[in-house]
């Protein structure tokens, strides 16, 4: 994300309030990033940015036009000395980087990223991929550039619209407001129809900019405020953005309605000014006003560092490599701001510069190009591994066809069909992984199949009076699972299924689970704790029967450290991969026998409730044996216990009766 520096601002004067402001949108950003389960509303960051963005931008374009001095030339000049700097520096250390350590699928969708990044078209690309097959967001080290993509879209049209409402004397207010208001239903309309779409679309956006937009005319040509609208808008903004970093989070429909917190608190702090008292004392103080002057920088690297850590790393990094890769951000980003942006700033032939950039920038988008054809190959040897690594991280859900659904203030994921009836899963992550066989199911028989609501939350067990530890990690599981419950006992359901991984809670990898009886907490896998989560299991079943819901008990899948794809390698990608000589199936007796009890407890759970209990092992194993390869040699799981979407859809059809009429 960037917006324009001080040295851009020749005909405004500069507002060290601004930087300010941008120094809490990329640290709300950088932080969400880093730690999306502590700093859940930090992604709202990116439309701070857009309005900002949108009000710098249009205050030196409104500028020059009244001055009769714009030219697009120098525009986009301006834009250039600005963003390519930076933005090369990024793309060619990714790109180095990324050969030396990433796999053959991953550095050619790599260098398909790099050419959508040097041609800013980053948000259509990923917009294009999102659906079924698509991986993982972390491991897309450029995926933060959608956001530049929208707003170098958005200046395409923007200089040339103000110019005409300049040049023809058309009122800006009402030529503007119907355009960002267009885009602001555009947005509402589609974010619950299309939820992708709605987010990487610039039409959705670009209400956003246009709302900076609207600052900039005020500031300029708008009746002055008083002084207690100015501190009540300090106030009132400041207000929007805590609310929304804190009531704001990624099941929401976003940007929907929702975005009027971050973008309206931003207009009103920029509105406000920078005498008001928030904006003199806070945004004002030196440390924000010098972390806003590299949030551009900052913004570019951090990304790449989180991204690649969760490459390696095969997974979420420790908490303590992540505080490293933030710090090693913000070195790159001073060291960029001060090394690369600061001395080109300075340059004397500018128009030599831009020359310059521009051809760097053509051969990144070239180099791109290459690797994504297969012209420029990844530098590791992996001798056939990678069919295993590319296995890893490799989930889908929500997929593309949910639409967030609220109930009792907890975020669910609903999909609707035509036939009538409403099937509701309740679970955690093993529950979550049968989102795309739903999908599926759905979008091939949609007046045959019921409706489905997934109120699940991953890593807490559908088992009520039930908490996990560390709390600061799993916050929501009490609530959500209440809500769950209370949501499969109205009136407007008819199937209930639950599952989970039954066998790790109940056993001694669970013990970061804790049951509360009321008068004390008693631990997984302890006697007692088992007692009372079987018995609480049991009597949310039978309340469920008793209001005459068909429910169905899922056991659990096979698991084991077999189905981890990153056992089935050896080596390290800053050297080579080997695949291991010998990868065995999991034998299924060996599997019931380690098992034997946890699996009798939900037997008996179903037996005494009258619920259906589906066994997958039944479906996925055949001759004694559950196979972790699938004919073609890739794994059919991400990890040890969750299948890959693609094997989910094709397997998991022992769920089509959850889905049927009774």
């Amino acid at each position: 994300m960037q917006t324009a520096p001080r040295s851009e601002l020749p005909e405004t004067k500069y507002r060290p309030d601004i930087d300010g402001l941008r120094a809490i949108a990329v640290t709300s950003v950088v932080l969400y990033h880093a730690w999306p389960k502590r700093i859940v509303g930090g992604f709202v960051g990116v439309d701070i940015f857009f309005v900002i963005s949108g009000y710098l931008i249009s205050s030196i374009i409104m500028s020059e036009l009244e001055r009769g001095r714009f030219s697009i030339f120098n525009f986009y000049s301006r834009r250039i000395r600005r963003i390519f700097p930076a933005l090369l520096a990024m793309l060619t250390v990714t790109v180095g980087f990324g050969w030396y350590v990433m796999l053959h699928g991953e550095f050619r969708q790599l260098g398909k990223h790099v050419a959508a990044g040097g041609l800013f078209v980053s948000n259509l690309v990923f917009w294009n991929e999102a659906g079924y097959f698509d991986n993982l967001g972390i491991t897309k080290p450029l995926l933060h550039l959608w956001s530049l993509g929208v707003e170098e879209q958005f200046y395409l049209i923007w200089p040339l619209l103000l110019w005409v409402v300049f040049k023809w004397r058309f009122r800006f207010i009402t030529v503007i407001s119907v355009i960002l208001c267009a885009s602001m239903a555009y947005n509402v309309l589609t974010v619950t129809t299309d939820p992708t779409a709605a987010f990487y679309s610039p039409l959705t956006r670009f209400w956003e900019l246009m709302g900076g937009g609207v600052a900039a005319y005020l500031r300029q040509h708008g009746r002055p405020w008083g002084r207690i609208s100015r501190e009540l808008a300090s106030v009132s903004g400041i207000g929007m953005l805590l609310l929304g970093f804190a009531i704001i989070r990624s099941q929401n429909a976003f940007p929907g309605w929702w975005a009027l917190l971050p973008t309206g608190g931003a207009f009103l702090l920029i509105m406000a000014g920078p005498n008001a008292a928030i904006n003199r004392h806070a945004l004002s103080l030196k440390p924000a006003v010098g972390l806003g002057l590299i949030s551009y920088p900052l913004y570019l690297w951090h990304w790449p560092l989180l991204s690649f850590g969760y490459i390696i790393s095969g997974g979420r990094p420790h908490a303590h490599a992540k505080f490293v890769l933030v710090l090693a951000a913000l070195l790159l980003a001073v060291l960029t701001y001060r090394g690369i942006e600061l001395p080109l700033r300075r340059s004397g032939n500018r128009r030599r510069l831009v020359g310059i950039l521009s051809a760097g920038m053509l051969v990144v988008t070239l180099l791109g190009a290459m690797i994504f054809t297969g012209v420029v190959r990844e530098r590791i040897a992996t001798h056939g591994a990678d069919r295993y690594l590319n296995a890893l991280n490799d989930s889908d859900f929500p997929g593309p066809s949910f639409v967030p659904f609220s109930y009792e203030g907890v975020e669910f994921q609903k999909i609707t069909s035509r036939a009538p009836g409403v099937t509701i899963f309740l679970g955690d992550s093993v529950v979550q992984q049968y989102g795309p066989y739903l999908e599926q199911a759905l979008a091939a028989k949609p007046t045959v199949y019921h409706s489905v609501i997934f109120a699940t939350i991953g890593g807490c067990p559908p088992i009520q009076h039930t908490f996990r530890l560390p709390f600061v990690q799993f916050p929501l599981c009490p609530r959500t699972v209440d809500a769950a419950y209370d949501l499969a006992n109205t009136a407007a359901i008819d199937t209930v299924v639950i599952g989970a991984s039954w066998f790790v809670y109940f056993t001694e990898r669970g013990q970061d689970l804790w049951f509360d009886t009321g008068a004390t907490s008693v631990q997984f896998p302890d006697p007692d704790a088992l007692r009372h989560g079987y018995a609480s299991l049991e009597q949310s079943i039978e309340l469920l029967r008793a209001h005459g819901k068909r429910v169905f008990l899922i056991s659990q899948p096979p698991m084991g450290p077999q189905f981890d794809p990153s056992n089935m390698v050896s080596g390290s990608r800053f050297g080579e991969i080997r695949p291991i000589p010998r990868i065995e199936d999991l034998f299924l007796d060996q599997f019931l026998a380690r098992y034997a009890e946890q699996r009798r407890a939900l037997v008996q759970i179903a037996a005494a409730t009258g619920a259906h209990l589906i066994d997958p092992t039944d479906f996925l194993c055949k001759e004694n044996r559950c196979p972790v390869l699938d004919a073609d040699g890739t794994p059919l799981y991400t990890d040890g216990i969750h299948m890959r979407p693609r094997y989910v859809r094709r397997a998991a059809g022992y769920l089509q009766q959850t889905i049927e009429g009774p």
